[in-house]
């Protein structure tokens, strides 16, 4: 099902999914939404977008080190977050980053979520109190090209715990980035020209 607010924002290079890093819609600075909503191309249900250039009720001073850009996604209980793509093949490769919310005392980081896929399940992750964003991967395969997928995170632990997520992106395998594909363009523009010299030379030869 496609989120009820049109897409806004941009894919990374090669990304199916729209603004991984949750920038869109800047929300000004340590200001965060709560609890949920549709922002930009995300589909927030109970979860928060969270901007992380200034002290926050969310981490305190700073935010746990390494997140892309200027803000990310807070998945706190049993939230979700959620975004529709269509797939471009059959096979990709799922990427993003999370981080676990600083400790407060009756409300940290110890939160374990899992990735789910048109709601079948992927994969389940957790994180701990303080932790600072690290990256995880996941490859999906049996994708149907043209078809709508909905990729949803959950918050598994009912307590107050929170796991921060940014850069996600999903990439059809298979998929060369432009660097490669300049390769292959020159790779067979020398093939092509090997066996039209030999063309040339065999003619020669018989004449």
């Amino acid at each position: 099902m496609m989120a009820a607010m049109a897409a806004t924002g941009a894919h990374a290079a090669g990304s199916l999914i729209v603004d991984g890093g949750f920038e869109s819609p800047n929300i000004g600075n340590g200001n965060y939404t709560y609890p949920g909503g549709v922002f930009g191309a995300w589909t927030y249900g109970g979860s928060a977008l969270v901007n992380a250039q200034s002290s926050s009720a969310w981490y305190g001073g700073s935010a746990p080190a390494g997140q892309e850009g200027l803000q990310f996604a807070a998945l706190q209980g049993t939230s979700s977050l959620s975004q529709s793509f269509i797939a471009t093949g059959s096979t990709a490769v799922l990427t993003w980053l999370n981080a676990g919310r600083p400790y407060f005392g009756n409300y940290n980081g110890d939160q374990t979520y899992e990735v789910l896929l048109n709601g079948a399940f992927l994969g389940q992750f957790s994180t701990v109190s303080g932790q600072a964003f690290s990256q995880h991967l996941l490859n999906l395969s049996g994708l149907t090209t043209g078809s709508a997928y909905t990729l949803s995170y959950h918050g598994l632990v009912a307590a107050d715990q929170t796991a921060f997520i940014d850069k996600v992106s999903l990439v059809s395998a298979g998929v060369p980035e432009p660097a490669t594909w300049a390769l292959m363009i020159l790779g067979m523009g020398l093939i092509g020209a090997t066996l039209r010299d030999t063309r040339r030379r065999q003619v020669a030869v018989a004449a």
